[in-house]
């Protein structure tokens, strides 16, 4: 097994030394490397390929932020986490603009060795190297202007509620990742997985949900100018409106309790974030899939990993898996078309999502219809005892399809 390369860099001798023994019982999976400085962070990434650098963020000579916005523009494909003793907002802010993870100071041994472990354990499940290098800088997505514009209104507004601004986040995967992105980073010290919108916003309030959300994520938004790519777009987002509403709906009719109907949701509102980095990374190829689509029976995952060398759901859950989202809502989309894979034999949101995805109408009626489209696994359905609900769940979708989703 090869090892994987870590660079630590932190000015703080005590650090250094502290990392090198906690992390000690892992020197048979991880190559630890270490430097005082981010231009001996540099020189190290210069000769030594390194799977993951850990920084913190105030150092003389050149802080962590700019040091990793040097690392992702010269190794895209490395992991950047912050681990800083400086929490306050404006530090946050500038960590989250460049990390994938900000952890803060004290950080137990036993959490840093989870957050690192995890990374390698997505990436080993993914195992991809065309992946990993092909997606390379995964903070950078678009989201659609009116949202922005919706948002920015009704934070200005006293009058709104955080049940109305989560609803206005659940029509947008993107400022919904990257919200429990935020809520569930070690930053907030929570025990527990977030999953829904309301109490994420709930948590973080409107005024920092306003200076880190918006302005990490919008301000960095670039648009999709390729007319034949925004109408595809738009497709995108009323098939991920169509499919969380409906899992959401399933989610509730099994009588799924606490956050799962939440998670149902999310999951759905993602399941095709896959698509979205396509377009926004690789326009040209998506324009090549298009036309595979269009030409080719082949199965449509087949096709994607044979222009970008993986499929939508390997990207989505490699990204998400970095933003740190709840497992449960990982295991939905990374699985969404091949559901028995999961070890899990009971109903959960990769059920949801599943059937949803399944029942919902492609909202595109033409050459391209199968772009959306996922085939029921009912041998799935037999295993965890569900299949005898079909009938009930297809009349669901029937239902929420005949209340056809307008955009706003």
């Amino acid at each position: 097994m090869n090892k994987k390369n870590i660079l630590f860099v932190d000015d703080d001798e005590n650090v250094i030394s502290g990392i090198q023994r906690q992390l000690r019982p892992y020197r048979e999976q991880w190559q630890l490397f270490f430097a005082n400085n981010g231009q001996q962070a540099l020189e190290w990434m210069a000769k030594q390929p390194i799977d993951l650098i850990v920084t913190d963020m105030m150092m003389p000579e050149m802080c962590g932020d700019k040091l990793l916005k040097q690392v992702r523009e010269r190794y895209p494909a490395a992991i950047r986490i912050v681990l800083s003793g400086h929490a306050d907002e404006a530090t946050l802010k500038s960590g989250l603009e460049v990390a994938h993870q900000y952890l803060s100071k004290p950080c137990s041994a036993e959490m840093l060795r989870e957050v690192i472990a995890q990374v390698f354990k997505i990436q080993a499940c993914v195992s991809n190297p065309r992946l990993i290098s092909g997606i390379g800088d995964i903070s950078q997505l678009p989201s659609l202007p009116k949202i922005y514009h919706e948002l920015n209104a009704a934070i200005a507004n006293e009058n709104t509620s955080n049940r109305d601004i989560a609803e206005i986040f659940s029509r947008d995967m993107v400022l919904s990742a990257k919200l429990l992105q935020l809520v569930n980073s070690p930053y907030f010290g929570l025990n527990r997985k977030i999953s829904s919108l309301t109490e994420a916003i709930n948590l973080i309030g409107l005024k920092q949900l306003h200076s880190l959300i918006l302005s990490v994520h919008v301000k960095s938004a670039f648009p999709i100018s390729n007319p034949r790519l925004e109408h595809h777009m738009e497709y995108l987002w009323l098939d991920a409106m169509q499919v969380s509403c409906l899992a959401r709906l399933i989610a509730l009719a099994e009588q799924q309790s606490d956050d799962r109907p939440d998670q149902a949701y999310l999951s759905g509102l993602l399941h095709n974030l896959g698509l979205l980095i396509f377009m926004s990374h690789s326009g040209d190829k998506f324009e090549s899939l298009l036309e595979h689509v269009k030409n080719f029976q082949t199965p449509v995952a087949e096709l994607e990993a044979e222009v970008f060398g993986f499929n939508r759901c390997e990207a989505a859950a490699y990204v998400l898996s970095i933003w740190k989202i709840p497992p449960r809502i990982i295991e939905a989309i990374l699985l969404q078309k091949n559901p028995n894979e999961t070890d899990y034999n009971g109903m959960n949101a990769l059920t949801a999502v599943h059937v949803a995805a399944s029942l919902s109408k492609p909202p595109l009626q033409d050459d391209y219809a199968r772009l959306f489209e996922i085939d029921l696994d009912t041998e799935y359905l037999q295993r965890i005892n569900k299949l005898e609900r079909l009938p009930d769940w297809q009349s669901l979708a029937a239902k929420a399809l005949n209340q056809s989703y307008q955009p706003h």
